[in-house]
């Protein structure tokens, strides 16, 4: 009796073992607009970006979502591919590219030998978002010389999207989330440009 116990158990283990959720993997992304055209020559100005600086919350491999003003939620099968660090600088790197039509965009550590005429960092408060509700991005951003020793202007930024997709069944998904938080980071890497192209006009 005992032995016919114990395989019913083992064959129940299996059983929910195999019926787990799979895990899904997202990268923030944006739709590509026009390009840079290329050239032999380097063209527009030479930008260093430097690494986004996340706070602590958001140092994990699991998605972050908000459940009300103070409570957060780590998701069990939503995880990020990669770095979100690396992720949002290299998003940030591509649409400064994109906006300033420049091939001289590079992401820290970038060679000694590689001249740059500004340095720009980004400190991140809060990104993350409500399923099916809103995404934020917060924070404040820095516009450096080419030595990266003196602050030539800083900027708090608020950035907010709705996080609810088109669709029904989609509506409260993370996919429509990553599309959110994708969205935003584009609008920062647009104001950090803007910020760009009036330094350059002083």
């Amino acid at each position: 009796m005992m032995r016919h116990v114990s395989i019913v158990s083992l064959l129940v283990l299996l059983t929910a073992c195999g019926s787990s959720p799979k895990t899904d993997f997202y990268l923030l992304s944006a739709e590509q607009g026009s390009k840079v055209q290329g050239t032999n020559a380097n063209s527009g100005p030479a930008i260093g970006v430097w690494r986004l600086r996340l706070p602590g919350y958001l140092e994990r491999s699991e998605i972050v979502t908000r459940d009300g003003e103070y409570e957060i939620r780590l998701a069990d099968f939503a995880w990020w591919a990669g770095n979100l660090d690396e992720n949002m600088t290299q998003l940030v790197a591509n649409q400064l590219s994109q906006s300033l039509q420049s091939n001289q965009v590079v992401v820290s550590p970038w060679p000694s030998y590689w001249k740059v005429e500004y340095q720009t960092i980004v400190r991140v408060e809060r990104f993350d978002g409500a399923l099916g509700g809103e995404a934020v991005l917060r924070g404040v951003w820095s516009l450096l010389d080419a030595d990266g020793q003196k602050e030539l202007r800083r900027e708090a930024f608020e950035f907010k999207e709705s996080a609810a997709g088109e669709s029904t069944p989609t509506a409260s998904s993370y996919e429509a989330l990553v599309a959110a938080l994708s969205r935003l980071t584009v609008q920062l890497a647009e104001q950090v440009a803007k910020g760009i192209r009036e330094q350059m006009s002083m």
